[in-house]
């Protein structure tokens, strides 16, 4: 999660070690905020298993939708990788009662957002599309969004159309390293395993996508019984029931078979990824391991260690890399919580001049954090600003309709979310100690994945392991 805080740090200039810089005497950290809490909110299950999530929010005439599947990229069928992308980036071109043009016209009329139909909404483990509209327009906008959602034709014309532009969008994809150094990562961390495809495709895979494979993605993961739907906003829980009944009760279809996800431990060990870009000025790089999954019993107390670790501007990694050195506009770390364990990721980019400089550097900031850790004056500062950015991150009726369908996808509760919040606040020095060691990966044990120009900055990727894989950006896949 980003999230934008402050933190009270020393400059370098006091001449202390990261981790035991203390604030100004003159400073006194503010106590934290109010402690955030997830809303109530009601859960309904229609008799052809769609599972209903609604949480009144009166203060703006506004209602969200979040309609969340239990499919994402993983369902794609090996070697036809961004079929769930393409499917859901065609919901809008057409149904059995519109066409697309109509479909927009009446989407424009109402000021109403369809998102997430563009493809975007697809992860690792779920598809997702959302809508927002005025309650005003409920009477109308339900029934187009239902419409689109179960009834759509996928015009041979805009299939066509759709696969041409993936085509041109992963060839052109690798004029951008930042853009696609992440689906290197994940292949070369994950390998086989499927959450190493990329959730976009790519060059071979695309190609192999027809009119057919869509359809019948489709219709064997766009069901009731494979769907999520969270609708918050202001209306009366009673009536969106009623209405939602009346224009999704009739949804048919049962859960597809579960996909069986193997979990990963993480790699012992360094192994180096080289991708040869020839006409490249600055290297991207990626360092990290596998990472925890969503339902981690410690992913709060993660979060507040992963704020001062490289999640905010005035983190370890960043203030290494950019306030102190300037060998990158940016570096951060993050997780990525899946079903199963997802990566967690260190991520800068550099000159070339400076890329064994900049490597350097980040090894430095691994070892740092393993052996100095940080204060309880620091960690104090991660909890108040976590606590003070919940409200801004969970204001609005889509930020809380997208909240209550992840939840959901994943398991967990609304006690259980508001405890998660509580343990986070509670982090202590011995905490972070144990979380460091358990879950942020030593200097050690890591999967590097660099791209830049291999005849300038390959020679340098020897002093980091001997393990090193090459490959060139143009050829196809990850």
């Amino acid at each position: 999660m980003q999230r934008l805080i402050k933190i009270f740090l020393l400059s370098a200039a006091c001449g202390l070690p990261y981790a035991q810089a203390q604030a100004p005497a003159a400073k006194v950290i503010a106590p934290p905020p109010s402690a955030f809490v997830l809303p109530p909110y009601t859960k309904t299950v229609l008799p052809n298993g769609l599972i209903i999530l609604m949480l009144e929010k009166h203060e703006v005439p506004i209602i969200s939708m979040n309609l969340t599947l239990r499919s994402g990229a993983v369902a794609d069928p090996a070697g036809k990788e961004g079929l769930a992308v393409l499917t859901a980036g065609l919901l809008r071109r057409g149904t059995t009662n519109r066409t697309a043009e109509q479909i927009a016209n009446e989407l424009d009329f109402m000021g109403m957002t369809f998102g997430g139909a563009n493809g975007n909404g697809v992860t690792l483990d779920a598809t997702t599309v959302s809508a927002e509209f005025l309650n005003k327009d409920e009477g109308a906008a339900l029934p187009l969004a239902a419409d689109i959602l179960l009834h759509p034709s996928f015009p041979e014309d805009e299939v066509s159309k759709a696969l041409a532009r993936a085509q041109d969008s992963a060839r052109s994809a690798k004029d951008n390293p930042q853009q696609v150094i992440r689906s290197y990562f994940f292949k070369f961390l994950y390998g086989s395993h499927p959450y190493g495809r990329p959730t976009a495709g790519d060059e071979n895979s695309i190609g192999r996508i027809t009119r057919d494979d869509i359809l019948a993605f489709y219709k064997t993961n766009y069901t009731p019984g494979n769907a999520i739907l969270a609708v918050a906003g202001d209306f009366d829980s009673n009536a969106m029931k009623a209405a939602l009944e009346k224009n999704f009760g009739g949804w048919s279809g049962k859960a597809p078979a579960v996909l069986s996800l193997a979990p990963m431990q993480p790699v012992i060990g360094r192994r180096l990824l080289l991708i040869d870009k020839p006409d490249a000025t600055q290297t991207y790089f990626y360092m990290g391991n596998v990472g925890v999954n969503a339902t981690n019993p410690d992913r709060g107390e993660i979060d507040v260690v992963n704020e001062l670790y490289g999640g905010r501007f005035t983190s370890l990694f960043n203030t290494e890399l950019r306030i102190k050195s300037g060998y990158s506009y940016g570096a951060s770390s993050s997780y990525s919580e899946n079903r199963v364990a997802g990566p967690f990721v260190m991520a800068t980019y550099t000159k070339n001049a400076t890329t064994a400089q900049a490597m350097d550097k980040t090894l430095e900031v691994v070892n740092t954090a393993h052996a100095q850790g940080f204060t309880e004056v620091q960690l104090t500062s991660s909890k108040n600003s976590i606590a003070g950015s919940l409200p801004t991150r969970l204001e609005t009726s889509a930020q809380l309709a997208n909240l209550l369908a992840s939840n959901e996808l994943y398991g967990i509760a609304r006690e259980q979310f508001n405890a998660n919040l509580v343990s986070a606040q509670n982090t202590t020095v011995a905490d972070e100690k144990r979380i460091l060691n358990m879950y942020f990966p030593t200097a050690e044990n890591l999967v590097i994945v660099v791209v830049g120009k291999a005849s300038e900055i390959g020679p340098l990727m020897k002093k980091y392991t001997t393990n090193i894989t090459e490959k060139k950006i143009s050829d196809p896949g990850y």
